[in-house]
């Protein structure tokens, strides 16, 4: 099974439209945190994507502010909805499942526990320790996150990336639960462009396409305008395809410490006396992601 930890954004939405086209439905859960928008927005965005998916899954709305209380959104990125202002904003009396509520009812907790998960964190890392306790570590198989840049610059600051930037400290914690650790950084992130001539290639989504297709060409303005590229970094995606498909990518151990000081919040710093060591995806088969980000089908 995967649990799927989310902010709601527009390369959120493309990760969990691939992640339900290649994952049979009933294998998949999420979970939603602030980031890029609150975690309620992200509730809602990540409902309605799976309404028009034709795909059942629980979904629980987790913390709406880091573990230190700090909040950071996108909106400027990703719209005030978080898909290109597309769907628009949630209503103030939509109902969620809430994560802490599961987590601390031994019925809900005994719910998730039949099988082993891999966890796909791919918004901030505050919901992530929490999810590994109700499971317990033994049924955690790994951690995926697409968190950091360990040697290229940031993307919220000059030192950090946007998940990392939000909460380091829970990133921190994680890292040091035992449970193994993936980290899928701006580095990789930064070589791969879905660009807006691929935006027809949507249409394998059926009724999300014009969703989709709608919030990414916002999020490709924004992009044309922050980083000068004709499209956007498909973080999200690269962060699944890595976990499904490891073969096609490479990773190195790499020791590292994390910063949560007001000056550099969020850096993840390469020392090789560093506090944690995590297997870093930094490189690959980039052709072959190309190519599936040009159908959305698996390639031999």
């Amino acid at each position: 099974m995967i649990w799927i930890d989310s902010d709601g954004g527009v390369d959120d939405a493309l990760a969990i439209a691939v992640a339900c086209k290649i994952v049979s439905g009933h294998k998949i859960a999420f979970s939603t945190v602030f980031g890029n928008v609150s975690a309620r927005q992200a509730a809602h965005n990540i409902r309605t994507l799976l309404h028009r998916l034709g795909v059942d899954a629980p979904i629980l709305v987790g913390a709406e502010r880091a573990s230190d209380g700090f909040a950071q959104s996108a909106t400027d990125i990703h719209g005030l909805d978080g898909l290109g202002n597309v769907i628009g904003e949630v209503r103030p009396d939509e109902q969620f499942d809430s994560l802490s509520e599961s987590i601390e009812s031994p019925l809900e907790r005994a719910r998730w526990l039949n099988e082993d998960v891999h966890i796909l964190s791919i918004g901030p890392a505050t919901n992530i320790p929490s999810i590994a306790r109700m499971l317990g570590a033994e049924r955690i198989s790994g951690i995926t996150m697409m968190t950091g840049a360990i040697f290229d610059k940031g993307n919220i600051t000059e030192d950090a990336e946007f998940n990392a930037y939000n909460d380091p400290i829970a990133l921190a914690n994680i890292l040091h639960s035992g449970i193994p650790i993936t980290i899928v950084p701006l580095d990789i992130c930064r070589k791969l462009i879905f660009r807006r001539e691929d935006l027809t290639s949507l249409s394998t989504f059926g009724a999300a396409a014009p969703m989709l297709s709608e919030a990414h060409k916002f999020y490709m303005a924004s992009y044309e305008q922050a980083e000068g590229i004709s499209g956007c970094f498909p973080h999200d995606t690269i962060a699944l395809l890595s976990m499904l498909y490891p073969s096609k990518f490479n990773f190195w151990r790499i020791p590292f410490d994390v910063d949560s000081s007001t000056d550099h919040r969020g850096q993840l710093r390469f020392d090789i006396n560093g506090a944690y060591h995590a297997r870093f995806c930094l490189g690959g088969d980039l052709r072959w992601v190309r190519q599936f980000m040009r159908s959305w089908s698996i390639l031999a």
